[in-house]
């Protein structure tokens, strides 16, 4: 005979599965701009660099891109509600950690410094004066490293404290 898991376990399961995989998902594409691309494009001389940070912002703005960065809000605020009736187990403290790290500290910190920053480069024509390239991406690459920086220290933070969430084991007591 199976034993069968209640319908609420499954989905404080699923949505701490899915909490886990999207924002680990974003943890890895901050990661990936800080340790390859952005060291990459910091050789390339300025009009190089604004074409193709350009190219990069446009290209990543899809449905696979937006399905992770989305779903990492999305499943640790579904991952929260789902822990309500243990909120206090260390399980759920963890999850409300993981998501004021990363709604604070990675989705906002996109949305209000990393966007701006990319719809202002965007307005920069590749053949613009040399001297208009330059201030543009002097304006840019270091405030938009140094964030993609902040962004992707709390999307691994969060990860990590999602993943410490579901090691622990659930106290089916603590409510």
């Amino acid at each position: 005979m199976t034993r069968r898991l209640p319908i609420g376990r499954s989905i404080r399961d699923f949505t701490l599965a899915g909490a886990v995989l999207t924002t680990g998902l974003m943890a890895g594409v901050f990661y990936a701009f800080a340790v390859s691309v952005n060291l990459g494009l910091a050789e390339r001389p300025d009009a190089s660099y604004v074409a193709t940070m350009n190219e990069i912002n446009e290209k990543i703005q899809k449905p696979l891109f937006f399905l992770g960065f989305f779903g990492a809000v999305v499943f640790p605020v579904a991952a929260l509600v789902a822990h309500l009736p243990h909120r206090r187990s260390g399980r759920y403290r963890l999850i409300v950690l993981a998501c004021a790290l990363y709604v604070g500290g990675s989705f906002l910190v996109t949305a209000l410094a990393n966007v701006p920053l990319n719809d202002e480069l965007a307005r920069v024509a590749t053949d613009a004066p040399a001297s208009e390239l330059a201030r543009a991406r002097a304006a840019y690459e270091g405030p938009w490293n140094f964030w993609n920086n902040v962004r992707g220290l709390f999307s691994v933070a969060a990860s990590v404290a999602l993943i410490w969430a579901g090691l622990l084991r659930e106290d089916p007591k603590a409510r």
